[in-house]
């Protein structure tokens, strides 16, 4: 949920989604660009290219537009006024898998993932699974026998790469059958999204928009492979930051101190949720001393030591970080 003006608060997962959908829909016209749009010295810009760029725009522009009327309409910001209406909506980079199967996620059979239906066009059609099939296993790891099947499954194809190859073990009536086919994706790019002129501000010592400042992130960008991974913003000076649900606040330039925790997957991690959930909830959180230069964005992280790594006791196994300045605007 987001913070609105007034104390309005709105679920905001359908702009989200909408905003996805919209950039996957008009992937192909990303993909039918000669190279990345960028400007230039001078300014050019090819025909062909522009054209893509403003028909991307258009069809985006129109997705959000459509979203927010229905939203509007249907009574989600209450009586906020278009003026009180301010949300900052922020999505790391993903890629989204075309596998085309929906699944039964409530079954608890434990013989296997029950396929509901099939999306034309998708993976698992040309792979020849059909409806009613059984999923007993994916490239070798058995879906049997487990209560979170689903998840594994979910879990395994969205760990292939374009291109990788995939392979079901299906049952289908009284036959076991072997399918095999590539999975095709793409990757969408991270995504921000501010909606209205206002702006909330993380600290509360008054410094006003004429003032030098910055922000601070924990927009999942980090490199796993530096040993880098995301975190989450507690408080901002002993401030807890807003609007909820967002990753970037702008603070004052200058000296702050942030408390984070680690969001770090837990396959990279050697002992499970139990130990590290276990000891008192204050070891869960790290500070860190975090200089933000005027109208620059600190980016923080969880920085997981391979040393440690199975150092549970006290959080030994990770320590925050603030890995990376980018220069932009805070207005």
């Amino acid at each position: 949920m987001n913070s609105l003006s007034g104390g309005t608060r709105l679920r905001h997962a359908h702009l989200v989604s909408a905003l996805a959908l919209a950039l996957t829909a008009v992937g192909g016209a990303y993909a039918q660009a000669p190279a990345p749009l960028t400007a230039t010295s001078t300014g050019a810009m090819l025909a062909s290219e522009a054209g893509a760029s403003v028909g991307v725009e258009q069809r985006v522009r129109a997705e959000l537009r459509a979203v927010m009327t229905e939203l509007i309409e249907s009574g989600a910001f209450g009586n906020a006024g278009p003026g009180d209406i301010h949300l900052a909506i922020e999505t790391p980079a993903q890629q989204v898998s075309n596998l085309g199967v929906l699944v039964d996620s409530a079954r608890k059979d434990r013989d296997g993932v029950h396929v509901l239906a099939i999306t034309p066009g998708g993976a698992a059609q040309k792979m020849g699974v059909r409806s009613g099939d059984v999923l007993v296993a994916v490239n070798g790891r058995s879906l049997a026998e487990s209560d979170a099947a689903a998840a594994l499954l979910r879990g395994t194809i969205e760990a292939l790469p374009n291109g990788g190859a995939l392979g079901f073990d299906v049952r289908r009536d009284d036959r076991t059958l072997s399918l095999n086919g590539t999975l095709s994706s793409i990757q969408l790019p991270a995504m921000r999204l501010t909606i209205g002129d206002g702006e909330l501000v993380a600290s509360a010592d008054g410094s006003g928009p004429n003032s030098g400042c910055g922000r601070i992130s924990d927009f999942d960008v980090a490199p796993h492979q530096q040993g880098l991974h995301a975190a989450k913003i507690i408080s901002i000076d002993g401030v807890a930051p807003g609007p909820q649900g967002s990753h970037s606040f702008r603070v004052a330039a200058g000296r702050h101190t942030v408390k984070v925790a680690e969001l770090i997957d837990s396959r990279y991690l050697p002992f499970n949720d139990r130990l590290r959930n276990s000891g008192p909830s204050a070891s869960h959180y790290k500070t860190i001393e975090v200089e933000v230069a005027p109208d620059t964005t600190s980016l923080i992280a969880a920085h997981l030591d391979d040393a440690r790594r199975g150092d549970w006791k006290d959080g030994a196994y990770w320590s925050p970080v603030a890995w990376k300045q980018i220069s932009e605007s805070c207005r």
